[in-house]
């Protein structure tokens, strides 16, 4: 424990209560910078090995333009078939001149996972925050302040440093090998795709 950080008063018990949170906008950007993609559902298991998991939640940009809006319409019946309540709104376009078509997609969703997390919070004794994205400090105050664990699991090149260098960080390269998502031979049509989804989105 770093010397800025709070004391909790409590010990976990044996198979702790947990909640995942995944910010999937954030968590696609990094992935592709990063050269590999995280599989959910491998996720969620691996969360599972040694935790009761009470909540499951996935935050996604929805496209509003084919076949781009399909394909993330199927992903999100995927996610809530393998565990997952899923939380969705439109993508916006910003203006990028930097980007082939001059734009980039954009969809936060800080405040309603904070705010997710904060009506879940009493269920719970730890809550994983899927994301590298600093504004989830102020979440990881509050948490503390009430009492209870939090850990944020990020890709360790692209996670901001407030987070990185923190103790209830868990690089995600280091279990590379239990949840890297694999690219699904052509004939599985009901396993996630890498590289099926539109734009980049932070």
């Amino acid at each position: 424990m770093k010397p800025d950080e709070p004391k909790l008063a409590f010990e976990l018990p044996p198979k702790p209560k947990v909640g995942i949170y995944i910010d999937d906008s954030n968590l696609y950007k990094r992935g592709k910078a990063s050269g590999w993609m995280t599989d959910y559902k491998k996720l969620y298991k691996w969360v599972a090995q040694l935790n009761t998991v009470v909540h499951a939640r996935i935050y996604m940009g929805r496209p509003k333009y084919e076949p781009a809006k399909s394909i993330n319409e199927a992903l999100a019946k995927y996610f809530t078939k393998i565990g997952y309540a899923v939380t969705t709104k439109d993508l916006k376009k910003l203006r990028d001149d930097t980007k082939p078509l001059g734009y980039r997609n954009k969809c936060n969703f800080d405040v309603e996972m904070h705010d997710e997390i904060m009506t879940d919070l009493h269920d719970l004794d730890i809550v994983y925050v899927v994301s590298g994205d600093s504004d989830f400090v102020r979440t990881k105050d509050n948490i503390l302040k009430n009492q209870k664990h939090i850990k944020f699991l990020a890709y360790e090149n692209n996670c901001a440093w407030e987070i990185r260098t923190a103790s209830w960080f868990i690089s995600l390269d280091s279990i590379r090998a239990e949840i890297e998502r694999i690219a699904p031979k052509p004939a599985d049509p009901k396993t996630e795709k890498p590289d099926t989804r539109s734009g980049e989105v932070t």
